[in-house]
């Protein structure tokens, strides 16, 4: 498709299969996050234990998102993608059958290992299909449309949870009709299995710049370190502990800062021609450490949500330019790659940040927790920035 068209090709099966994947991609936390709290009392766990669900859904990821790039390079993107949504599909949703919380923990991480790069085949998708500001546009529209499910699922699964702890799991089944229509609608491709991983990953290396790629997947650790830590595991703990919330308005909470990343992320495209993505990024940490600062002040639920606006509009400012940056990295031949390595920074980021804030709470609380994440997101925000206004 040429760079000039403007419309969004709303009709477009391939455009559907992208979005869906991403929306059950992103699935995997949103939907969860609010529920910890239930799931916590239901099973008797602490809360470094409950946040368990969701290391044990990231940590796989780590290490099978480049086996995964290398399918999807290699033999194509719809080998990579159908059975990774069918698996993720089931083992997620048969957590709803199981209440062991061991049992749990092991099918979660089947299921983050088969959801790992559910997001970014989605996002290699479009990169191979569209270029210039018409990949900004949809990348930014991929942005929105993932948003939308983030601001969903937290009342989703948060309504679900009163019900039942382990209702929102259920959601998960949807995984399956989506790999199906995925087997239907994308062809095959690939470059075919003529060298070895360690060749195929060599030349990933070799094909791209070094010091823009390990900034870029730096920033992606650092983004989901706070977001997975500080709006996702910590907040919920503290909405629930200090004021009593219940998981519904947890979520309600959560859903704010999504909406505010869908309307920024759908504004990307017109951002792109004002800032570089770099810029973009800077200005992004900025709002997140806005925001983390405006609920260490926040002395009411009302309050914090409207702090967390600011986060959820840094969110939108740094996942699309971010994914447009590195989707240009590299041509087709390696894109695929290239996105299975930003899902390894991506799964690094998740893997931590809930286990470092649970664990540092535990000596600080989460309020003095927050506002120092706060500082060092808005130095760190103003030093890209500044550093991006200048090349």
């Amino acid at each position: 498709m040429s760079d000039d068209a403007t419309s969004v090709p709303w009709r477009s099966p391939f455009l559907h299969v992208a979005l869906a994947s991403s929306l059950m991609g992103v699935m995997g936390v949103s939907l969860i996050s609010p529920a910890l709290p239930a799931v916590k009392q239901a099973l008797a766990l602490t809360d470094a234990q409950a946040s368990l669900l969701l290391t044990a859904y990231a940590l796989p990821g780590i290490f099978l998102a480049p086996v995964m790039g290398i399918l999807a390079d290699r033999y194509g993107r719809r080998a990579a993608l159908v059975p990774s949504l069918v698996v993720y599909g089931i083992s997620g949703g048969a957590i709803v059958f199981v209440h062991d919380f061991t049992s749990i923990l092991v099918l979660r991480g089947i299921q983050g290992a088969t959801g790992s790069t559910l997001v970014s085949l989605a996002v290699t998708l479009l990169g191979d299909r569209y270029t210039g500001q018409r990949r900004n546009q949809l990348i930014g529209l991929n942005g929105t449309v993932l948003s939308v499910g983030t601001a969903a699922y937290p009342l989703l699964g948060g309504a679900l949870a009163t019900v039942h702890w382990a209702a929102p799991f259920a959601l998960y089944w949807v995984g399956v009709p989506v790999g199906l229509l995925a087997l239907y609608v994308l062809e095959e491709s690939g470059t075919g299995g003529e060298s070895s991983s360690l060749d195929y990953f060599r030349d990933v290396v070799e094909a791209v710049p070094t010091r823009e790629a390990a900034l870029l997947y730096g920033a992606y650790v650092g983004m989901f370190i706070v977001l997975y830590g500080a709006l996702l595991t910590a907040l919920p703990f503290l909405l629930g502990e200090t004021y009593g919330l219940s998981s519904f308005s947890v979520g309600l909470v959560l859903t704010t800062s999504s909406v505010m990343t869908a309307v920024t992320s759908s504004q990307n495209g017109r951002l792109a021609q004002l800032f570089t993505n770099w810029q973009l990024t800077g200005l992004g940490f900025v709002a997140y450490g806005v925001g983390l600062t405006g609920i260490w002040l926040a002395a009411s639920p009302v309050q914090i949500a409207g702090a967390i606006l600011f986060f959820g509009g840094g969110q939108g400012l740094l996942l699309p330019s971010l994914d447009s940056e590195t989707s240009g990295l590299t041509g087709e031949r390696f894109r695929g790659g290239v996105m299975s390595l930003r899902t390894v920074a991506i799964r690094i980021g998740q893997t931590i940040g809930p286990p470092l804030f649970t664990a540092a709470a535990a000596f600080v609380g989460y309020h003095p927790l927050l506002l120092v994440t706060g500082v060092v997101s808005v130095a760190a925000g103003g030093a890209a920035y500044v550093s991006a206004s200048r090349e």
